[in-house]
């Protein structure tokens, strides 16, 4: 969960931030806390619910529970479906497709395979998943956890199902059949989950695309390239996508070195989107039972083999939680690694002006993915008027919200991070608090060069002021020298001011903070601002 914040909130895409506040607030906290809580968790059976979604969303469900829930209690798992479902669609409604893919164990059961369906009590519902990492945009927060997060993750869930998750004799036959090709003879096997290409694919990504099945392609090959010649080398290919197929068949002939292994018979579409709007995914078309058997089977395949190269979906995670020792290698660059070479000469028309057409807005992205941050920074040409500032290459952009009636209560619209152009009617302390800001910069990069980043941290000789809405003004000024040694190249011998004043309000003595109007600050608020904090932030980073 803490990952999924932080990772969230820097990405620099607003909606996933809100989105991992939502899952970790409104569904994870609260799941957890009821399974987990001592006070609470007095139960002797947990029921998973299936919910409309794929197949291996809701085994994900199941491993959570597995993992959470308490050790003496069942979890009581009912995937009987009533018809009308658009993603859970496999086999006739109110088959038992739990009981028909898995078997039971006095830790995991069917609600079907209980005598008249009789729970014991009490006994607690869930019907979703509980691990944000596991859930829709966030499941890609799982190949980018900290190495020892994710190992510690992989091992206890592999730890939670070995128990209680077993599947049937029959699908479990299929896959040994297939996995002895190079578990035999000792062969090197990368396993490779291709997802189709639709929308939806994409926008569950946090990379906001689908990878090309080159790009598949290119990692498996780079993969097995490391392998001794001596050993027999593998590609396994699990995917719900027909142009698949065809690609890594050619990638990969019978006459090469590395054999490729695609099991036949498996249901597969085309991708897209179909007449009806609706993405041509395989289970979003009604599905046989023999088709989620197949998806299974493909699953505990991709498990055994040494490397997966994936995206983000559930049938990836699942494989990467039951085998703790495989080797991830997910395709999750907002970009394909020649992009740049790529739009040098891209596919469609590309004209020399464009018209905003969509109302209100269309964001600048730092690069041609929706998953690149909105470009943050513009450049000024050094003329403005009434709150208003040019824009380098044509375009004025207000400064200030509080300068229009319509933006009263929006704060600041831009917020100055380089140095201001000469201006006469400019007040005569800007040019030099801007001034002893950039200078306070190099002294700090040269205090980091010469005596370590602590130089730089809390000892910045320097002066920064912040403009405060509605005319106020905040002069915040540290004063507290370098340390004992002689001083860095560049750092200013003293603070310019100690305090500032606007509109004829006071001004602390020293280092103070000074509203319009509104008297001294206390030292405390000034080491507390976050002014000084984001700047010895900034200072520790360099």
């Amino acid at each position: 969960a803490r990952h999924a914040l932080l990772e969230g909130r820097a990405a620099g895409r607003p909606s996933l931030g809100a989105y991992a506040c939502r899952a970790v607030v409104g569904t994870m906290v609260p799941k957890m806390m009821e399974l987990c809580h001592p006070d609470w968790s007095v139960y002797r059976g947990v029921v998973a619910r299936y919910h409309d979604n794929g197949l291996f969303a809701n085994v994900l469900q199941v491993f959570d529970l597995l993992l959470l829930s308490r050790p003496d209690a069942t979890v009581f798992v009912d995937w009987r479906r009533q018809g009308s479902e658009g993603h859970f669609q496999y086999g006739p409604p109110e088959f038992d497709l739990w009981a028909h893919l898995f078997e039971g164990s006095d830790r995991c059961q069917s609600v079907g395979s209980r005598p008249g369906g009789e729970l014991p009590s009490p006994v607690i519902e869930m019907s979703s998943r509980i691990n944000c990492v596991f859930m829709n945009m966030l499941r890609g927060f799982v190949w980018t956890l900290p190495a020892h997060d994710l190992a510690a993750l992989r091992s206890a869930y592999a730890a939670a199902t070995a128990r209680g998750l077993r599947p049937a004799p029959r699908l479990s036959a299929r896959a040994d059949e297939i996995c002895d090709r190079w578990a035999a003879s000792g062969g090197a096997a990368a396993g490779v989950a291709k997802r189709l290409g639709t929308p939806e694919v994409a926008a569950c990504q946090l990379s906001q695309r689908a990878p090309s099945c080159s790009e598949f392609i290119a990692r498996a090959r780079s993969i097995l390239e490391q392998v001794p010649e001596t050993r027999r080398k593998f590609v396994f290919l699990a995917t719900d996508d027909a142009h698949a197929v065809t690609a890594f068949t050619e990638a990969f002939p019978a006459s090469g070195n590395i054999q490729l292994i695609c099991r036949s018979g498996v249901k597969r579409t085309e991708g897209g989107v179909r007449e009806d709007g609706v993405d041509n995914e395989v289970h979003r078309s009604p599905c046989e039972v023999g088709d989620a058997e197949d998806a299974l089977v493909d699953a505990l395949c991709l498990a055994r083999c040494h490397d997966l190269v994936c995206i983000d979906s559930n049938l990836s995670i699942f494989a990467a939680l039951t085998n703790p020792a495989l080797r991830l290698h997910p395709l999750n660059g907002i970009l394909p690694e020649s992009w740049e070479q790529a739009a040098d000469s891209p596919d469609e028309v590309v004209y020399r002006e464009y018209k905003v057409a969509y109302s209100p807005m269309v964001f600048v992205r730092s690069a041609p993915s929706a998953a690149s941050p909105v470009r943050e920074l513009v450049e000024t040409t050094g003329r403005g008027l009434d709150g208003w500032v040019e824009i380098l290459g044509g375009g004025w952009m207000l400064v200030d919200a509080e300068r229009q009636l319509i933006g009263r209560g929006k704060g600041a619209l831009l917020e100055p991070v380089g140095p201001p152009w000469p201006s006469p009617s400019a007040p005569s302390g800007a040019a030099d608090a801007t001034a002893d800001a950039a200078a306070a910069a190099a002294a700090a990069a040269a205090a980091t060069a010469a005596g370590g980043a602590e130089n730089a941290v809390a000892y910045c000789d320097s002066s920064l002021s912040f403009c405060a809405r509605r005319a106020s003004m905040l002069v915040w000024s540290s004063s507290t020298g370098w340390p004992p040694g002689p001083s860095p190249p560049g750092a200013p011998t003293s603070a310019r001011r100690a305090g500032g004043t606007a509109g004829g309000g006071s001004s602390a003595a020293k280092g103070g903070l000074a509203w319009e109007g509104s008297g001294t600050a206390s030292a405390n608020e000034e080491e507390d601002h976050p002014a000084v904090v984001a700047a010895a932030a900034a200072a520790a980073a360099a």
